[in-house]
């Protein structure tokens, strides 16, 4: 597919994405965010209009997909997306909590309405890489798929910091304020590895990392504390460090041991 160029020589691609949703405000704010970002964007206020255009322009590089819409659902966009274009990516957006599978077994991710931004900017830069159409890998595939971390943190501060610590070594970041958030987060993207805190909202973590083992129990997770683990609860987590003690440098080649120990056995955003 072919892409936005600005014309500075040797400078890559700008991706472009089609935003199909039949409320305006929606679009209009997405646009702004993502253009913002750095995304060429066009949107769409209907399943009809959003595959005309993708028929009409061979260089849009994702698609960003309300499920619920008049006339025609994004199932159905969906297919006839992927019957036109099998190799364009697509990541639906809804408030419907369980969509059908004539949708998330056409969508390469599934993000739900209302969640912070960061989680559809890191879920969009994750499926473009997959794909090969990053603007930092424009011409050819990654050497190594990019690796997602979620950070689980209540406190504003500490999130941000660690946020950027992952993002400083290369990692897709996603972050979560509050155990329900992580879950969502959990259930819908992929993930690599979970940094999380011990208190949470008046939540242990131990608690919120049980429920996600019971999910996706090869998913490593690590647990930041102030106090040493309480019998039993260090059994729920890959690995239990205190605050006080660990180093940026040391969280950095815990995440990445734990990664590479199950690699290969995750579940992960659908490929390609």
């Amino acid at each position: 597919m072919s892409r936005m160029n600005t014309g500075v020589p040797g400078e890559a691609a700008v991706p472009c994405l089609l935003c199909i949703d039949d409320d305006p405000e929606i679009l209009k704010l997405r646009k702004l965010l993502l253009e913002a970002s750095g995304y060429s964007v066009i949107t769409a206020t209907s399943g009809e209009a959003g595959l005309r255009i993708a028929a009409e322009n061979d260089g849009i590089d994702l698609v960003l997909l309300d499920y619920l819409m008049p006339g025609m659902n994004g199932d159905v966009v969906a297919e006839k997306l992927h019957n036109a274009s099998p190799l364009l990516p697509v990541i639906a957006i809804s408030a419907v909590g369980q969509l059908p599978a004539s949708l998330t077994n056409r969508a390469d991710a599934t993000i739900q309405k209302g969640q912070d931004p960061e989680i559809l900017l890191s879920t969009i830069a994750t499926v473009l890489r997959r794909r090969g159409r990053d603007h930092c890998q424009t011409g050819s595939l990654p050497s190594a798929p990019t690796k997602t971390v979620l950070c689980v943190e209540d406190e504003p501060l500490q999130l941000k910091l660690r946020k950027a610590l992952f993002e400083s070594a290369g990692y897709v970041v996603l972050t979560a304020a509050s155990p329900e958030a992580a879950l969502e987060a959990f259930r819908t993207q992929h993930i690599d590895a979970i940094v999380m805190d011990y208190w949470m909202s008046g939540q242990k973590g131990t608690e919120l990392a049980d429920e996600m083992k019971r999910i996706r129990p090869r998913t490593p997770i690590i647990m930041l504390s102030g106090y040493a683990s309480l019998p039993g609860e260090s059994a729920v987590v890959d690995s239990w460090l205190r605050k006080a003690e660990i180093e940026p440098e040391d969280l950095l080649n815990e995440v990445e041991r734990l990664i590479e120990l199950r690699s290969g056995t995750q579940q992960s955003v659908k490929p390609a």
